[in-house]
């Protein structure tokens, strides 16, 4: 359950940072793969533990209607559509995690990553992501690919696997 309330505290922030606290479904998602992804490689931390999937436009956060609906429930956004394109907007902040400066910082450098960008710039963009292009469709997107060697990341999860567990 954290890890959706982190996912939702996320979108709390991220629509603070945009004109009118409004953002496209696409925008939002983009920005979640990319604030995570910043998160872990400047600060060895993510925003959330709750995965980026692949979906043909990019990368999306995992269950994102379901989390959107929620938050809509919950009297903290509003959906709407313009044309075609779904975007959610900011109605009443609820706090649902305290972030450290450091995932905030990561948000606010991944909304400078997407915020003038189109959508077809956008899909471009992450499709050539080592991340992207290795994940498989509708699966988890992992950040590491993008930051780490071959070689680093099977040094690390070796390192990772090595540690006992006491469960």
């Amino acid at each position: 359950m954290q890890s959706i309330n982190d996912v939702k505290q996320f979108v709390i922030e991220l629509l603070k940072l945009f004109p009118d606290g409004k953002a496209d479904y696409a925008h939002i998602g983009k920005a979640y793969f990319y604030a995570n992804s910043f998160a872990l490689k400047d600060f060895g931390t993510l925003v959330s533990v709750h995965r980026s999937a692949k979906l043909d436009y990019g990368p999306a956060i995992d269950g994102y209607k379901e989390i959107f609906n929620e938050l809509e429930v919950e009297g903290v956004i509003i959906k709407t559509k313009v044309g075609q394109v779904p975007y959610l907007k900011l109605k009443d902040p609820k706090k649902y995690t305290d972030f450290p400066k450091e995932v905030i910082a990561s948000i606010k450098k991944a909304f400078l990553q997407v915020k003038d960008k189109t959508f077809q710039q956008l899909i471009d963009e992450t499709h050539e992501l080592e991340s992207y292009k290795k994940a498989r469709m509708l699966g988890e997107i992992d950040y590491l690919d993008d930051i780490f060697s071959d070689k680093e990341k099977k040094e690390t999860r070796a390192f990772l696997e090595s540690i006992p567990s006491f469960a």
